[in-house]
């Protein structure tokens, strides 16, 4: 459709507001558009035909999609009011005091978005997993699929519903809500003769079946010396507070209140104990690893590092796209503007995978066509057009862009 078309380039070139988006429509690329017609369109939408659309561009890019990406991000609306899907929640925006509502986004092993859902705000994250993952493999009938999710997905029930549906899985661990039985061996493990620990464990599900679920954990000397500042900085906070009697705003694991909640000081041994997870990083899968390569668990470890992609893709949309704060209060209209920064998102990936041979970016990519345009000259009765001229970047971008 001609009009998606133009709100997508539109959000992506000048992300503002509705209005302001008709008024660069009209103004820099001649296009004659109403505020109310553009609502009209934005109600008509469908994310079923998009996301499939979507899908099937991603699918037929990488010949077929076994390899997916799930993470969530929140998305606040300036305004009090709440209704059954703005609410407020644990915002990833720092913006608690505001209606959201959360957003689950799927992209592919390069970071291509290819789905998304919307759910109520105050909906906790580990809670939309099973409902995304579902939907999803109802919707593309996968066959053999393997979900990659951070440790805020991590739950006893998600993890079971992944072994019901028979879904394989890669997913963020959290060592330190594991028993001492299973860390023991793991803090004995020496990492520099073998880069990673990896072990079997047993677990009923919920059918009664056992399966078999790995833990790998790898270490990091450079996530280890930032553990230990991040702690040591906090604990110094914390003495300061103390010496200067100063209210403290959060209560903190490192401090010891007595009975009446006052301070008795900072607990050295809790800080010890943590000491001993510094620079550890845990994934749970239940992939198995036939290869007889003793180095299998680190491409385990490698496909859960992709997972920045998805957070990458986030980021795009709120500070490229301006996705948020969301103005819209009917729902129609609140899936019409998300499908629009979703197809921008899709068509800004491609962009720069087209781009990437010519090292130039894609924020300078707008910046460079931005300046490009049009002038209509009249003297008299002659009515001639001038075009911009164009730069080395620009005949580059342009030849880059139309050889594809």
């Amino acid at each position: 459709d001609g009009l998606l078309r133009d709100l997508v380039i539109a959000r992506i070139v000048y992300p503002k507001s509705k209005l302001a988006t008709v008024a660069y429509l009209n103004q820099y690329l001649g296009i004659e558009s109403s505020i109310d017609p553009m609502y009209r369109f934005l109600d008509t939408l469908d994310k079923n035909e998009l996301t499939k659309i979507a899908f099937d561009f991603v699918s037929q890019k990488n010949k077929g999609v076994a390899l997916i990406f799930y993470d969530v991000t929140t998305l606040y609306f300036e305004s009090n009011d709440e209704d059954d899907l703005r609410k407020k929640g644990f915002s990833k925006d720092h913006k608690n005091e505001l209606p959201q509502i959360v957003i689950g986004l799927f992209v592919d092993k390069d970071g291509y978005p290819f789905d998304f859902d919307f759910y109520e705000g105050s909906m906790f994250e580990g809670h939309t997993f099973p409902l995304a993952i579902k939907a999803l493999v109802t919707k593309y009938q996968f066959k053999d699929l393997v979900v990659v999710a951070d440790a805020g997905m991590l739950s006893e029930k998600n993890i079971n519903f992944l072994e019901t549906e028979n879904l394989n899985y890669i997913v963020g661990a959290r060592l330190k809500g594991l028993s001492e039985k299973i860390k023991k061996p793991i803090f004995l493990h020496n990492f520099t003769q073998i880069p990673f620990f990896d072990t079997t464990y047993k677990i009923k599900i919920e059918s009664g079946e056992i399966r078999n679920k790995r833990l790998i954990i790898d270490y990091s000397q450079t996530r280890a010396k930032k553990d230990n500042h991040n702690r040591e900085k906090l604990i110094k906070k914390l003495e300061e507070k103390i010496n200067s009697r100063k209210p403290l705003v959060k209560k903190s694991k490192y401090l010891i209140l007595e009975n009446q909640g006052t301070i008795a000081g900072i607990d050295t041994k809790k800080a010890e104990l943590d000491k001993r997870h510094d620079g550890l990083k845990g994934y749970w899968t239940n992939l198995k690893l036939k290869s007889k390569n003793k180095n299998k668990p680190l491409q385990i470890i490698d496909q859960y590092h992709n997972l920045w992609k998805v957070e990458k893709a986030f980021r795009m949309s709120k500070s490229d796209l301006q996705e948020r704060p969301i103005f819209h209060r009917k729902l129609e209209r609140i899936r019409g503007h998300l499908l629009i920064c979703f197809c921008s998102l899709l068509v800004m990936k491609e962009t720069e995978r087209i781009l990437a041979p010519t090292e130039i970016s894609l924020v300078k990519t707008i910046q460079i066509l931005g300046k490009i345009g049009q002038g209509e000259v009249i003297l008299g009765k002659l009515k001639t057009t001038i075009d911009s001229e164009l730069g080395d970047e620009a005949k580059t971008i342009y030849r880059q862009i139309l050889g594809h």
